[in-house]
C-alpha cells in the first residue's frame, strides 16, 4: 500500500499547476480516513474578491479528477472533495501564515 504521505504529495504536484492555472491557491491536500471510508480532500483558496464558490469547487473536481484517474496514486476506492479552507482553516504551510 502506498503510503498516506506520498500520496497527498504526489497530489499535491499534480493540483497544484492545475490550481495555479485557474487562478486558485492550493491550500492543502489530505488523505485521510473518515469512519469506513477513506477520503482525498483537496482545498483551494483565492486572492480575488468573494472567495472561492461552490462552481469553483466543482469546476477544480472536473479537472482534477481524470488526471488523478491517468496518474492512479491511490490503490482502492476513495472519495474525492474539493472545498474552500473556510474560517476554521488550519494554518501549517508557511503560505497560511502570510
Amino acid at each position: 500500500m502506498k503510503q498516506k504521505k506520498n500520496i497527498a504529495g504526489t497530489v499535491r504536484d499534480i493540483a497544484e499547476p492545475l490550481a495555479e492555472s485557474f487562478g486558485y491557491i492550493l491550500w492543502d491536500v489530505e488523505y485521510v480516513r473518515e469512519g469506513a471510508d477513506m477520503v482525498l480532500r483537496i482545498t483551494i483558496d483565492t486572492d480575488a474578491e468573494g472567495g472561492i464558490t461552490i462552481e469553483d469547487c466543482e469546476k477544480m473536481h472536473r479537472a482534477i479528477d481524470p488526471l488523478l484517474d491517468e496518474a492512479d496514486p491511490i490503490e482502492g476506492a476513495y472519495m474525492l472533495s474539493v472545498s474552500s479552507p473556510g474560517v476554521e482553516r488550519v494554518l501549517t504551510e508557511p503560505l497560511h501564515f502570510e
